[in-house]
């Protein structure tokens, strides 16, 4: 045989068994070579062939297990989880027979190569050398994103019953992790909510029912969570099953699956800046490899793509960002969606079909096997150098250490334990009190020294996961680039509300390995006979209990001042639950429940205060059950609710009634006593739509009457006076372009200034800002390029700042001085002159931690952030933001709670703004 035959030979064959690889038409083509006839192809299970509909969960359950039963020395079928809906997460174990058949000893391997602290270089080279690669692949974070499933399906076709040498190449070289469905809640509504919009035949016009899904999506889980941000925080019952099977096999690479607009293309690795500068000198090459590797494979299809822009790696609980963290190279790929069988694209450039989205996914699915497999050595000794790295860099620098104080409310303590412990940081507890010095705290401010309880606990970054507690634990990431795709602070601790401190090296005090944390154990304490019991309401245990004590009817007060009963301090906020006006049920049903909450409840034999008001004086208030209704559906932002149905719903136990807002018009307001307007993700605009003026008026008798309403950012702009109008409070946008309620005060007044015998306004006799109007011309003649980072420059991209805080307010009961928020585009609250103003921004140093302007930090001192106005007997109270914002800033809970149980707390001797001006 000639060379010139030989040659046409082996390069007919190569075209015959890897098409995906050289094919040159856009058309979908799944078929990688030859396929073993014994293993059944997708269509002969599910009825239809890839891309020809959407699978449901009981679809691809059905599978999966025919797979895993036809195929057991290639793939294992792992039951890892339960959703909220009872429907079964998987993942499959993917390799080579002998792999699989020796997979135990391949998870372990790649466990030590996580922790070098007993593994020196040369035993690591060793195991990277000999032993298979662990490489994860993740499907359909997002329910509706949902040509990921499907490609997913074609994927374990093509690694359990391919026979081609690249496949199997793939299978010798790996063992692959693949998670099919991260989100079958969110996955199932979205493809209920097609297959019942479709007709016989797919419509690909964007305004066709089938492409307008509806309120709220299929993007989130159950509670409306969005999954690829809760990877850090572990919030959801999902998340967690699915990182304690990430760590069992800690993967060298990881690939988070998505899609984004109908109008883009496919973005794969490397990310766009900002990268977080810890591991972004590790992995930076590894993602050009990995990028190229899928360029190569998307250039040979006539793919279109792009790398490097809109993504960053800077958030640190996301699918690419979290294993990033822990050493994988953690890559999000997004393929342009936008839902349906098929999608009209703009300018004529013709229909998206699910069938071309998931064959994307499947090409970069097998490239990116591709690049490990050839990779594989090099992959699993730089993610052995990377947890060495981890080690060494925690052992410099001043923050090398972090002690979290259990302080008053040691459950939210031991939460933040839990959450490391869950991420796989290591934590201690100090067995013995001790004292340091040259502190910082939490939020990075010097502290010259503080002792310590036993019972501290104390996290040293000097262990494999240290980047990642760094990250996590820190109070300010570096922040080198001006862009970003989503918040760029989220400090731990501070949005936990825990008390702590970084020390630059160990304390030499007795600790022992936390294994889980411990709470104090609460419980009644009372004499022979008790006249009223006692608990201080500032822990979220004594929330809970005082929640519990109101819905099963019983009478309970709050002191409003502080005083002290039978030698004892008690602080303003302390709960008072009297004998009297209470069923003689109290004492033994108070008993079982303080028990079951872990709160410490005394009995007192006396009301008779040694200092201050006694028990029965009008500054014990009472406390009504709250009757809450929600708001929710459209316009109301699905996650803000969703945050909101989960803290009552699983973490507090309050009880409250979802209304859908457009049934808000026909509501009996008679049956609620609260009423929480959420945000609208509109600022305010979805409200406006809702709320016309005859329901404002409705509502502020409602109010009047004794209601409580508690706004939340575009449920507070609701309630300003330029809108409902049921406050005197105005309010303004960080960007000045957007800030329609100046905007209407200024039309207004020109309006007032038009009417006849107006009062002219005084005429200008001072000269115009000329550096305003220089700044002004400069912004008009701006070149287009530049539009977009001044754009940038006007943003607030979540950032946490610090607020003073009024903790003697019925609000801010059990909380100190400070208070620490996320701020995002939040209006700005103008002080008040007839409510309190419980929380504002200081003069001064408020930027803790994030990216702030100097224009908009002008903007922000004296402003409010949480305002109180009391409207005839009832109250209307205002939050710029959610203060529980994605269900993990707990320290805001006590604020919310705070609005619902003492909203309506007044002084009965302080003259009240609001009746003034009714006066």
């Amino acid at each position: 045989m000639s060379k010139t035959i030989l040659r046409l030979t082996v390069l007919i064959a190569l075209l015959a068994f890897v098409p995906f690889v050289f094919g040159q038409s856009q058309k979908p083509n799944f078929e990688m070579g030859s396929y073993n006839p014994a293993i059944p192809a997708p269509e002969k299970i599910l009825g239809y062939k890839v891309g020809q509909q959407f699978t449901r969960h009981s679809e691809l359950e059905r599978y999966l297990k025919t797979i895993a039963a036809a195929v057991p020395d290639r793939m294992k079928l792992v039951p890892y989880g339960k959703t909220y809906e009872d429907r079964t997460l998987y993942y499959c174990i993917i390799s080579a027979p002998e792999n699989l058949a020796r997979a135990e000893e391949i998870r372990k391997q790649a466990a030590r190569l996580a922790d070098p602290r007993s593994l020196g270089p040369d035993e690591a080279a060793q195991i990277a050398k000999n032993t298979p690669a662990v490489a994860w692949l993740s499907y359909n974070v997002h329910g509706n994103e949902s040509s990921s499933t499907e490609a997913a399906i074609q994927v374990i076709y093509q690694l359990v019953a391919g026979t081609d040498e690249r496949t199997m190449k793939l299978l010798r070289n790996l063992v692959i992790i693949l998670d099919p469905l991260v989100n079958p809640d969110g996955r199932e509504r979205y493809v209920q909510f097609y297959r019942s919009a479709e007709g016989k035949e797919p419509n690909p016009n964007p305004d066709a029912v089938e492409q307008q899904e509806r309120w709220p999506g299929g993007r989130s889980n159950h509670y409306l969570f969005d999954l690829n941000r809760d990877l850090a925080w572990q919030s959801q019952i999902e998340t967690q099953a699915r990182i304690r099977a990430y760590r069992e096999w800690k993967p060298v690479v990881h690939v988070d699956y998505h899609e984004m607009g109908s109008e883009s293309t496919y973005f794969f690795a490397p990310p766009t800046q900002p990268i977080n500068e810890t591991i972004a000198p590790l992995l930076n090459k590894w993602w050009k490899i990995y990028g190229k590797g899928n360029a190569a494979a998307f250039d040979r299809n006539g793919i279109r793509y792009f790398t490097h822009e809109e993504f960053d790696l800077f958030y640190p609980s996301y699918g690419d960002s979290w294993p990033s963290f822990n050493g994988a190279v953690g890559m999000t790929y997004e393929q342009a969606g936008g839902g349906g069988l098929a999608r009209q694209l703009s300018e004529d450039r013709g229909v998206l079909t699910l069938e071309q989205r998931a064959w994307h996914h499947f090409v970069t699915s097998l490239a990116t096997l591709e690049t490990t497999a050839d990779n594989r050595e090099a992959r699993m000794r730089d993610f052995y150098e990377f947890h060495r790295a981890a080690i060494a860099q925690g052992r410099q620098g001043p923050m090398q250490v972090f002690y979290a104080v259990p302080g008053e409310d040691p459950e939210q303590a031991a939460e933040l334990a839990s959450m490391l412990q869950r991420d796989g940081i290591e934590v201690q507890r100090a067995t013995q009190k001790f004292s340091l010095t040259e502190l910082r705290d939490a939020s990075g401010r010097a502290v010259a020294q503080h002792d310590f309880p036993a019972g501290t606990y104390v996290v040293d970054l000097a262990q494999p996961t240290g980047f990642l507690a760094r990250a996590l634990l820190e109070p300010e990431a570096k922040l080198p680039f001006p862009f970003f795709y989503d918040v760029v602070a989220w400090s731990l601790p501070l949005s936990v509300g825990v008390e702590g401190y970084w020390a630059g090296k160990p304390a030499t005090v007795a600790r022992e390995n936390l294994q889980a944390p411990s709470l104090p154990a609460g419980g009644l304490a009372a004499p022979a006979h008790v006249s009223a019991y006692l608990f201080t309401s500032d822990t979220t245990a004594a929330t809970r209990l005082l929640s519990r004590l109101l819905d099963e009817d019983f009478n309970c007060f709050v002191t409003i001042q502080s005083m002290k009963v039978e030698d004892r301090e008690y602080p303003a906020g302390t709960i008072v639950v009297p004998v009297e006006r209470n069923s003689e049920k109290l004492p033994q049903r108070l008993r079982e429940l303080a028990t079951e909450e872990r709160v410490n409840v005394t009995g007192v034999a006396t009301q008779l205060a040694d200092e201050g008001y006694d028990l029965g004086s009008n500054r014990v208030r009472y406390l009504r059950k709250p009757k809450i209704a929600v708001l929710t559906d459209s316009p109301v932002s699905s996650t803000e609710y969703g945050a909101l149905w989960y803290l009552f719903d699983q973490r507090l136990g309050i009880k409250f009634t979802a209304v859908r807002a457009e049934n808000l018009r026909g509501l009996d307001l008679g049956d609620y006593n609260v009423l929480i307007f959420p945000p609208d993700g509109g600022q305010g605009r979805g409200w406006g739509r809702i709320v016309d003026k005859g329901l404002a008026s409705r509502i502020g008798e409602w109010i009047r009457g004794g209601g409580l309403v508690i706004g939340l950012e575009g449920g507070a702009i609701l309630a300003t006076k330029n809108r409902a109008g049921w406050t005197s409070v105005t309010y303004r946008f960080p960007r000045q372009a957007d800030d329609d309620a100046r905007i209407a005060e200024e039309r207004a007044a020109q309006q007032q200034q038009q009417q006849p015998g107006a009062q002219r306004p005084p005429a200008q006799t001072e000269r115009p800002d000329e550096k305003q109007k220089e700044k002004d011309l400069e912004r008009k003649l701006m070149k287009w390029t530049d539009r977009e980072l001044e754009a940038r420059k006007e943003q607030i991209p979540g950032t946490i700042m610090r607020l003073t805080l009024d903790n003697t307010h019925p609000l801010g009961f059990g909380l100190g001085t400070e208070h620490y928020v996320l701020n995002t585009q939040n209006p700005i609250l103008e002080l008040s002159d007839k409510g309190d103003n419980v929380a504002y921004y200081p003069k001064e140093n408020f930027k803790v931690s994030g990216y702030l302007t100097d224009e908009i930090a002008k903007k922000l001192p004296l402003t409010a952030h949480i305002i109180r106005e009391q409207v005839g007997r009832g109250n209307v109270v205002l939050f710029a933001r959610n203060p529980i914002f994605r269900g993990f800033w707990d320290s805001g809970i006590k604020l919310l709670t705070n609005a619902i149980f003492f909203g309506n707390v007044t002084n009965p001797y302080a003259r009240r703004g609001a009746e003034a001006n009714e006066q």
